[in-house]
Order: structure tokens, then C-alpha cells, then sequence
């Protein structure tokens, strides 16, 4: 068959079930238990609904102040910071805390309403009594969990029973009572910020409409009466502590200045900071540095005459000459002068040289007054070097005196040092003291000033009024919505079901992965547990719509082979117990009627062909047939019922597969060509036992056996994977044990037909 026929003749037989989407069936399926679920459940809802009163809400607007009014311009004793964003979530926690919700409760008499006096829910009647029947667990909700958890489950009040040890009967029953009446107050508080804004909005949701109002009112009231009387216990609590501080920092300030008046008369000090600030100690440390500068210099002194003398005593006191190249000497005041003397007068016996002769009277007088000059000159060096030694003396006298005062100034500098530290400190603790003291008398002014004026934290900006229509939905939008939604959850459960099921459900199934056409369509025969269909159902009265299925099964398969004739045909499924020996009798019936046709038991190591047809254990078959220990005509039998040929196994042989595998098998396939139209072979599963590829090689057409819902699909790729592997011409699937009931209308499965008119006539056509 080419690739053409083959996609026409698909076409012919699934346009039957060409539907929106394959999904469609599982809706068809169980449609009738979803609309019953859907219908309980809304019902459910209906009456839950009817027993629930109304619900109105109220709303009320608050303005959360985050620059408070101030009378004066003075800093508030109360450390909250309304610039941060955690000041108005702690406001907003402050509006839904049980302190507003107690004191609410004792303004409105809130405990007399009808609506806070209810009985407990079956909930937490329940959770009541295991927590009484089991104090063990009580005690380690207490221990292991927070408020906040056990409210978040409805056991929240055992944490203020727990701390009620030793009080009666009465009081733990009262306290939860309060506690519920509490949390069902909280739970009806709503407490919503308006973004981007300082407002807050108070709802609260109550059966009593004017009840609503009234506590969504008094719930902004209450909060800011708390925030009120919080300032001003707040004011009295620091104006109190403020002056009993002021008394105490009062006598540490007479104190220290006591201390610091005593320590000047004892150490005779009029003022440690006298002359421009600088003190004492600044007028002993100029006095130190001034000495410390002298004794530097006086030592630089001596260094150097001591490098003049050395200089003299190497050059000897006569030797005129060098003496004058020593600087020290050269560098004297006088010695200078007197050169500057004989360089004029050298320059003027040089200019009266040039003019005069050598016995002029002014040359002779200029030359008188250059002699004097040198002379005068070597006098002078002479003084200067012998008073070197007198002079080196008295440098080294005086440097000896220097550091004698420099240690003398030291000491005394290190005493008044001393006194000054001393002095300091305590001029430093009567300055923080007074400092303190000024500091906490100026505060405790202004919080005398301001105790009587404190600030609103919030005002209303809209009050609650009586709503007047109430926010929960009609009980017939509710019943509606949910008979919607849960048709829509129990579908989608389904899909999703039907999605991840590993099996074959519905003739798309095996189209979209498979990949390969659906012949036909068996449906599920009701019978008796541990009972095997009849053998014959094909032709009984009752078994029409079932007979019907198996002649479309059969009409399909020949408009299938097209013009290839399939004579031989092999019955195949994966695994046992999936209708593969049923499907291949009923075929040999459907094709008995109009062609000679014969059955053949070839699952040789667990045949069942023989017990069907009540053909005897002992008579030979197949098997025997392959041996040659049977002639062929003695093992067959004939069927008087349905007209067919059937050769069962025969005796179970211990070599099945040799024998499936032998030149005889394939000559007996032969030899039968000829005698009939049709040869059905019933062959073992193949994921069970390789028997079945064997038989494959030898047939004309394979016929994969699915039982719907049971078969996995991985099995199924893999049996059809390996006949493929040998060319096997698998030409298509029939779907088998399929649970019909409510989708015969939908046409999904072809080859059903509900209507018994209708089978009825067809039959008889």
C-alpha cells in the first residue's frame, strides 16, 4: 500500500470523530457527575448562604497627623518619629490593638448586642474540647507559639487563659468569652491606608447597620482619647521625674563648686587664668622655652670659639698670616674696619705712585699711613687671640648657669602643671554640672508650660454613617457564581487527569501518539465478576450494538488494505488479559460471514482457543501440525455456529519458538493460502515473549490490540517500535474493553451506535 492510500483511506474512517478538540470526550464522560457535583455544591453554598444574615459596612476617615500642633516651639518628652515609616504602621497596629477594642466595647455596651453574644462555631467547639481532653497540648501551644499564630487559628484566647493559674472556674470562662467576643471584633475591623496619603480608613462590617457606624466612630474616637491621655501621663510622668532630678543635680553643682573654692585657698591660687587666658602654666612654659632658646645659643657660642682656638693653638700665635684667613677671626667687627682702612690706604699709595716719585712727600706720608694700618691690624689679632681663652671661659660659665635655671624651670613648671590639671578638672565638673543643671531647669519650664496642652494625634476627616445597602453579594449571584466555578474546577481536575494518565482514553489518544489509524472500537460488555464473555455474543440478540462494532471494525480493515489483499492477519497486543483472543474471534466471525475464513491459536505457551471452542486438550494442533505428528485435517474444527475454521495449539510444546521459527510453520501458512480467504492468527503479546515478531514476518497485516484505559502507552511504542524493525505492516488499532456510557452521542467513539433500532435495521440490511 503506498503513502497515498494509505492517508485516503485513513481519511474515510476518522472523519467520523473530526471534533473541536479530543478533550471533549473527557467532558462527555462525566458530564453527569459534574453537574451533580456542581449542583450539590451550589445547593451547599445555597444553604449555608441563607442561614448568614447581611453584612453592611461603615467606614470612617481619619487624618494621622505627622506634624503635630504645638502651642510654643518646644520639643516633645515623647521619642515617637512620625517622619518614619514605621510610625504609621504602628498607628494603624494601634487601631486594631485590644486596647481600643476593650475600650469601644465599654463605651457602646457592646457585650449586650446581639451580634457579640453568639454561640461558638462547631470549629472551635471542636478545638475547645481536644484542647481540654489534652492539656499536654495546650501547654505546648503556649510555650512553642506566639498570640499572633494561635489567633491565625482560632486558639488564640488560651494564651490568656494560661496566665489565669490559680483563678476559678468563672474567670476562665469569662476570660473566653471575652477573648472570642475580642477576636470577632478584630476580625471585623478593617483598617485600610489610602496610599500616598495621611489618611486611614476605619471599616467595620456588622449585620446591624447603625451598629456599624456607630463602632467604626468609636474606634477613631477611642484611638485618639489613648493617644491623649498617653501624652499627658507621658507629661506628668516628666515633669515629676524633672524636678526630683533638679534637686539632685542642685546639690552636685553646690558640691563641686564647694570643691573647687577649697582647692584654690589651699594651694593659694587667686586665678589659673590670668594674662590673656594663658595661665601660669603658659607664663612658665615661656620662661622655659625663652631658657631652653639661650642655652642653645650660648652653647652654639662656646662650639665655636672652641673651633677658633683649635684653629689658633694649629696655626701658632705669630704666624700672622693665616691667622687672617680664619673666618671667625677675619669676620670680628674691628678686624674688618681696619681692613677696610688698609684697603683705602693701598689704594692710595697705588693712585700716588703712578703720579709721584718715590720720594714725593705725599707718597712717603700715604706709604707712613699703610704701615700704620697693618700695624694696627696685626695688633688687633694679636688682642683677639689672646682673649680667646678668657672669652671660651666665660661662654662656658655661663651655659653651666643656663641649665642649672632651665632645670629649675622645669620642676617648677611640672608643680603648677600638676595644680592645673587638677584646677581643670574640677572647673570642668562645675561647668557640667551648672550646664546639667540649666539644661533640666529650662526643660522642666517648658514641660510645666505645655503639661495642659497636648495635640490631637488624628482628626476625622469624614465620619461613619448607617450604609445602606449591604456589601455581601445576593445568595443567588453566590449559588451561581459557584455551580460556575466548580463545574470549571472539577473539569480542569479532569483534563489535567486525563492529560498526565499514561494510557489510551479516547481514539485520540492513540491518533496524536500513535500516530496510526483506528480500525474500530470494542465497547465494554457488562457481565458477571470472573465471567468471560460469551463466546458466541457476537450473534445473540442482545449482543448487536456489540456485533455492529465488530462489522465497522471489519469494514475498516478492508477499506484499508485497499487494492492489496491481506490474507493473512495477525492479531497482536502488548501485554496478556487485553481482549486479544476475544478481538481475534470476533474478527474470524465478522470475516466468516462473507469469506471462508480460519482462526489460529498460535500463542503457543498460554493458548486459549481450545478452551473456548471446547475443542479437547488432547487433540492436536498447531503444534502438532509443525512437527508433522498430525495430519492437517485432523486439527481442525469447525465451528457450526459462526460457519468458521478453528485450529487450536494444540498440546503445549516446550519449543515454542523453534517451532513458530521452522520451514514447516512457513509451508503450513502456504498450504492454507490456498484453501481459505482469510487466516486469523491469535498471536502471543509481544511485550511478553519475541513469538509474536517471529509469526509478523509472516503475515499480510498486523492488528495492534489497545484495552482502553489499562493499556500503558510506553508498551504500546515499544511493541509497535519493534515490529517496524521487522517491516510488520501494522495496519491499524482497535481500541477494546471502552466504557461507552455517556459519549455514544458525541460520535467520539465510530463504530458505536446506541440507537438498537437503528443497529437492528442495519443488521438486517
Amino acid at each position: 500500500m503506498d503513502k497515498l492510500e494509505q492517508n485516503l483511506n485513513k481519511s474515510s474512517f476518522t472523519k467520523e470523530i473530526d471534533l473541536p478538540s479530543p478533550h471533549w470526550h473527557v467532558i462527555q464522560r462525566y458530564k453527569w457527575r459534574i453537574l451533580i457535583v456542581a449542583v450539590i455544591v451550589s445547593m451547599c453554598a445555597g444553604l449555608y448562604l441563607s442561614k448568614k444574615a447581611p453584612i453592611y459596612r461603615a467606614s470612617a476617615t481619619l487624618l494621622i497627623e505627622a506634624d503635630q500642633a504645638k502651642a510654643v516651639a518646644f520639643d516633645s518628652v515623647q521619642g515617637s518619629d512620625s517622619n518614619r515609616k514605621e510610625y504609621y504602621l504602628t498607628q494603624f497596629e494601634i487601631l486594631k490593638s485590644n486596647s481600643i477594642a476593650e475600650t469601644v466595647f465599654e463605651r457602646l455596651s457592646l457585650q449586650q448586642q446581639p451580634s457579640f453574644q453568639k454561640s461558638e462555631s462547631t470549629r472551635d467547639k471542636l478545638i475547645n474540647y481536644i484542647l481540654d481532653s489534652v492539656p499536654s497540648l495546650k501547654s505546648f501551644i503556649v510555650n512553642n507559639f506566639d498570640s499572633e499564630f494561635t489567633e491565625n487559628i482560632g486558639v488564640g484566647y488560651i494564651h490568656g487563659i494560661s496566665q489565669i493559674e490559680n483563678g476559678s472556674g468563672e474567670e476562665l470562662e469569662s476570660q473566653k468569652e471575652k477573648t472570642a467576643r475580642l477576636r470577632q471584633f478584630s476580625k471585623n475591623l478593617i483598617v485600610t491606608p489610602i496610599r500616598k496619603t495621611q489618611l486611614v480608613k476605619l471599616s467595620f462590617d456588622s449585620e446591624d447597620p447603625v451598629l456599624s457606624a456607630m463602632i467604626a466612630n468609636a474606634v477613631g474616637e477611642a484611638y485618639i482619647a489613648q493617644d491623649l491621655d498617653v501624652k499627658s501621663s507621658i507629661n506628668q510622668n516628666a515633669a515629676h521625674w524633672l524636678t526630683k532630678r533638679l534637686e539632685g543635680l542642685r546639690q552636685s553643682l553646690d558640691a563641686s563648686e564647694s570643691r573647687l573654692q577649697a582647692y584654690r585657698k589651699d594651694e593659694n591660687i587667686i586665678d589659673l587664668q590670668e594674662r590673656g587666658g594663658r595661665g601660669l602654666t603658659g607664663l612658665v612654659s615661656n620662661e622655659l622655652e625663652q631658657t631652653s632658646f639661650q642655652l642653645i645659643e650660648a652653647k652654639n657660642e662656646v662650639n665655636q670659639l672652641r673651633s677658633i682656638v683649635r684653629a689658633v693653638n694649629e696655626f701658632g700665635v705669630k704666624n700672622l698670616e693665616k691667622l687672617e684667613s680664619i673666618p671667625e677671626i677675619t669676620s670680628h667687627p674691628v678686624i674688618q674696619n681696619i681692613k677696610t682702612l688698609k684697603v683705602k690706604a693701598k689704594l692710595k699709595v697705588s693712585e700716588l705712585s703712578q703720579v709721584y716719585g718715590r720720594k714725593h712727600p705725599e707718597l712717603i706720608a700715604a706709604r707712613s699711613e699703610l704701615y700704620t694700618v697693618n700695624k694696627h691690624l696685626t695688633t688687633q689679632i694679636s688682642k683677639l687671640v689672646t682673649g680667646l681663652d678668657r672669652d671660651l671661659k666665660t661662654k662656658q660659665n655661663n651655659v653651666t648657669e643656663l641649665e642649672r635655671e632651665y632645670k629649675n624651670i622645669q620642676m617648677e613648671f611640672q608643680d603648677i602643671l600638676g595644680k592645673d590639671n587638677e584646677y581643670q578638672k574640677l572647673v570642668r565638673d562645675v561647668e557640667t554640672n551648672r550646664k546639667l543643671y540649666n539644661t533640666f531647669l529650662e526643660r522642666s519650664k517648658e514641660t510645666a508650660l505645655t503639661s495642659d496642652f497636648n495635640a490631637a494625634v488624628a482628626r476625622f476627616t469624614d465620619r461613619a454613617t448607617a450604609p445602606n445597602k449591604p456589601i455581601t453579594i445576593s445568595t443567588k449571584v453566590v449559588v451561581i457564581v459557584v455551580f460556575v466555578l466548580t463545574m470549571m474546577m472539577h473539569i480542569t481536575y479532569l483534563l489535567i487527569k486525563d492529560y498526565f494518565t499514561d494510557s489510551f482514553n479516547s481514539v485520540g489518544d492513540i491518533e496524536s501518539k500513535l500516530d496510526l489509524p483506528v480500525l474500530g472500537v470494542l465497547p465494554k460488555i457488562a457481565r458477571k465478576r470472573h465471567h468471560d464473555l460469551d463466546l458466541h455474543y457476537f450473534f445473540n440478540e442482545e449482543g448487536r450494538q456489540f456485533s455492529e462494532s465488530v462489522r465497522t471494525l471489519r469494514t475498516s480493515f478492508l477499506l484499508a488494505q485497499g487494492t492489496r489483499v491481506n490474507q493473512i492477519i495477525g492479531i497482536i497486543s502488548s501485554q496478556p488479559n487485553e481482549g486479544k483472543s476475544t478481538t481475534s474471534t470476533n474478527i474470524a466471525f465478522s470475516l466468516g460471514q462473507i469469506e471462508k475464513t480460519i482462526l489460529i491459536d498460535a500463542d503457543m505457551r498460554k493458548p486459549s482457543l481450545a478452551n473456548n471452542f471446547n475443542i479437547p486438550k488432547e487433540k492436536p494442533g498447531l503444534a502438532q501440525v509443525i512437527t508433522g505428528e498430525a495430519n492437517l485435517a485432523d486439527c481442525i474444527t469447525v465451528d457450526n455456529e459462526s460457519g468458521i475454521h478453528v485450529m487450536a495449539c494444540g498440546p503445549t510444546p516446550k519449543n515454542a519458538q523453534e517451532l513458530l521459527s521452522s520451514k514447516r510453520f512457513k509451508q503450513l501458512l502456504e498450504s492454507l493460502r490456498q484453501s481459505y480467504n482469510r487466516i486469523i492468527i491469535d498471536t502471543p503479546p509481544i511485550q511478553a515473549v519475541s513469538d509474536s515478531l517471529i509469526i509478523s514476518l509472516h503475515t499480510d497485516a498486523i492488528i495492534y490490540v489497545i484495552k482502553s484505559e489499562a493499556t500503558r502507552v510506553r508498551l504500546v511504542q515499544n511493541g509497535i517500535r519493534r515490529l517496524t524493525k521487522v517491516d510488520a505492516n501494522v495496519v491499524g488499532i482497535v481500541m477494546n474493553h471502552v466504557n461507552t456510557s455517556g459519549v455514544a452521542d458525541s460520535d467520539y467513539y465510530y463504530g458505536y451506535y446506541s440507537d438498537d433500532e437503528y443497529a437492528e435495521k442495519s443488521a438486517k440490511s
